[in-house]
């Protein structure tokens, strides 16, 4: 009699191979552009951060993604909300102390939309105590993509006053419920174990923290999407449409407008594409309809409001504005800060490299030290897209990508809109991507085996040759 075939299971942890040999390779890529690029040798400083960034992020994800996997649901779900807590805390206290120690503000370094955003509130503010808000409308005109943040912070400063400190406490909070509304959207998709990993990685993963120390609107702008994305996937997998639900997923789009008007016509065109196409096992058919129904309505709403001017200017100006950026960043920026060889950037060029994208900067370019100092959190991005690539060749295998439409489209979408744009490298446009590339990388970890595992190594030789590339190009553009 012949035995059954067994089945291998999920894993719901990721191997100590993975991250072990992650560390390696950057200690051998940072070791070559040292060589390399001797004369550019990056400053002991950030080579500190660097090595902390990655050594912390793969080594606690290892450990904690094996002791939390047994625990109880409620228990996890403390553990991941509180240790992220105190994480973004931490981070953000000695962020602060940090900036104001090393450029004498508690900003960032070459803070421009920082200070921008502070300053704005601060008018703004004034403005409404004075009773001149009219000002502040003839200012903004139909720009209404980029006012949420500065209101926002107006509004705390109008309760708490002017303390830096406190927009950044609030954040913590915001940047908590991140990792808890991504461990949920994974565990709904993808089942508990894989919604743990995702969990545990958003909570680990340096960029999102570093956010936290920020006068930036990255944070509360995932916080958004990621609450945008959680209830719309509650909505296509409930058995009905519930009005408060319909309510909130409505004035959250809103808000988003505000912020990033294209961000929001993603998620508006993501989940719109997966009431047509989400799989009937997933959601039925007639609450699609539904959905469909009042999304139609939704837009033509908007249609009506100033909201479609900024939709439209985008529309207009969508072939000129990558070409006019790449420009801007070989000719036109102050002495010192252009490439020569950006002009060759193009949608064709970046697409293929954006899961991956950015690339650290392992040599001293003295104009970018915030660049510098994330240096280990942008490789941690280049190596997780491996898992990534695995999960969406799993999910393709398998004939699953109709069951998770809605993440899908909306990663494709912002992906391409960001290739298509003057900031397809800039990681801070790419903090709405990561809860996402997190959760599909949480599910490519899972299906790791020994018949997909021999491929890492190739990979991470591969991810050291493009970042040795991205370094050449960083210096010859500027020579």
């Amino acid at each position: 009699m012949t035995p059954p075939k067994m089945i291998a299971l999920p894993l719901s942890y990721i191997p100590r191979f993975f991250t072990q040999k992650s560390i390696v390779a950057f200690l051998g890529v940072f070791i070559l552009c040292s060589i390399l690029f001797f004369s550019r040798m990056l400053p002991a400083l950030w080579i500190l951060f660097g090595f902390l960034e990655v050594i912390c992020f793969f080594y606690f994800l290892n450990s904690l993604t094996k002791q939390w996997n047994k625990i109880a649901d409620k228990r996890f779900e403390k553990k991941l909300f509180w240790t992220s807590f105190w994480i973004r805390i931490a981070w953000v206290l000695f962020s602060f102390f940090f900036y104001t120690a090393m450029s004498g503000v508690p900003f960032e370094f070459e803070a421009g939309d920082s200070k921008g955003y502070h300053g704005e509130a601060m008018w703004l503010l004034g403005l409404v105590q004075d009773g001149k808000l009219e000002q502040y409308r003839i200012y903004i005109g139909k720009n209404y993509s980029d006012m949420g943040y500065p209101v926002y912070l107006a509004l705390i400063y109008s309760v708490f006053g002017d303390n830096i400190l406190i927009p950044r406490l609030i954040k913590v909070v915001l940047g908590t419920y991140i990792c808890l509304f991504t461990y949920k959207i994974a565990r709904n998709n993808f089942g508990e174990s894989t919604g743990r990993i995702a969990g545990i990685m958003t909570m680990l993963v340096p960029n999102l923290i570093y956010y936290c120390g920020l006068h930036l609107k990255e944070t509360e702008m995932v916080f958004l999407v990621v609450c945008f994305i959680y209830l719309a996937d509650k909505i296509l997998r409930s058995r009905k449409l519930t009005l408060t639900a319909i309510i909130w997923l409505g004035l959250i789009g809103a808000v988003l407008f505000f912020f990033r008007t294209v961000l929001a016509v993603c998620l508006i065109s993501s989940i719109m594409l997966a009431a047509l196409f989400t799989s009937q096992r997933v959601s039925a058919l007639g609450k699609r309809i539904g959905l469909i129904v009042m999304l139609i309505g939704g837009i033509f709403f908007l249609t009506t409001t100033p909201l479609v001017d900024n939709v439209n200017l985008y529309l207009r100006l969508r072939n000129k504005n990558q070409a006019n950026q790449m420009k801007n960043y070989a000719i036109h920026r102050d002495k010192g800060q252009t490439n020569k060889l950006a002009v060759y950037g193009s949608r064709s060029v970046f697409l293929p490299f954006m899961i991956m994208a950015p690339f650290p900067t392992l040599i001293n370019i003295p104009d970018q030290p915030n660049a510098m100092m994330m240096a280990g959190a942008y490789f941690t991005r280049n190596v997780y897209a491996f898992f990534v690539f695995m999960a969406l060749l799993a999910l393709y295998k398998r004939k699953k990508l109709r069951e998770h439409v809605l993440l899908l489209a909306f990663t494709a979408s912002y992906i391409f809109v960001l290739a298509s744009s003057g900031f397809a490298l800039s990681e801070r446009f790419h903090l709405p991507l990561i809860p996402f590339l997190l959760i599909f990388s949480a599910y490519g970890i899972s299906q790791m085996n020994q018949n997909n595992k021999k491929y890492y190594l190739p990979y991470l030789v591969f991810i050291v040759l493009v970042v040795i590339g991205w370094n050449w190009f960083k210096i010859a553009g500027r020579s």
